[in-house]
């Protein structure tokens, strides 16, 4: 299948694909925020035998997809935020790939779904658990993959940043700004966005996943965190969430 006649955004800069894991990969790229404002993302591929799971999809350069074509073949593409969308679509015209997402999309509201994501669903992983966030306004979860002590991929709802890579000089001002360090954070605007009118809190949700047993994590910005991330995910939401 082709998708280079239909109107798709155009890939932005990225890093080439790196390998977390065995099996596990990573794509650390960018995204258009506002005119002139360029932001860091992140794109995770899990392969199981020859088949690609692709989750928070980046569309490559004609290089960058080779590469991914020779990883294997995209089977299916999850979407784990709202907010992350824009690609989607090319992914599954390109590749013909099952598309997961929850039930409802404000943001992006194309593809429709092939598979909901709700708590209990299998996933097309093996050893991957879905987490679903229930207190916020639009969807958002999470996925646990069970090896290597733990593995968390979550969205725009932990962030983990050592730098501020791929940022134009605007973006780095207003990441500075709206409170984004450099260490693991719950990101600002996606909480203040993501908060139910009249009140009600994030915290339950964060409650349930720091119990869920991992060691590395990783979300749609930033870096990769590897080991440690239990204590620094913790320290992120006490610090977003202070006790009364």
């Amino acid at each position: 299948m082709t998708a280079g006649q239909k109107d798709f955004p155009a890939a932005t800069a990225h890093d080439d694909i790196e390998e977390l894991f065995e099996d596990i990969f990573m794509v650390h790229g960018s995204v258009p925020f506002a005119p002139g404002v360029l932001i860091n993302r992140n794109m995770f591929i899990l392969r199981q035998g020859q088949e690609l799971t692709v989750i928070s999809s980046i569309r490559l350069s004609p290089e960058g997809e080779a590469a991914l074509d020779a990883l294997g073949t995209v089977k299916h593409v999850i979407r784990l935020g709202d907010f992350h969308g824009r690609d989607d679509p090319y992914y599954v015209d390109r590749y013909g790939a099952e598309f997961w997402r929850q039930s409802t999309a404000q943001t992006y509201p194309e593809p429709q779904a092939t598979h909901v994501l709700e708590e209990g669903v299998e996933l097309p992983v093996d050893d991957a658990e879905l987490f679903v966030f229930q207190e916020t306004k639009l969807p958002e979860c999470a996925i646990l993959l069970k090896r290597h002590g733990g593995i968390l991929f979550t969205s725009d709802s932990l962030q983990h940043h050592r730098d501020y890579s791929f940022c134009t000089w605007p973006a780095k001002i207003m990441m500075r700004l709206a409170g984004f360090k450099l260490t693991t954070i719950v990101g600002p605007p996606w909480k203040k966005m993501m908060t139910k009118k009249g009140g009600g809190s994030l915290r339950l949700d964060f409650e349930r996943l720091v119990g869920l047993e991992f060691d590395h994590h990783v979300g749609a910005h930033g870096r990769f965190c590897r080991g440690n991330a239990t204590e620094l995910v913790h320290r992120a939401v006490d610090k977003a969430f202070p006790s009364k």
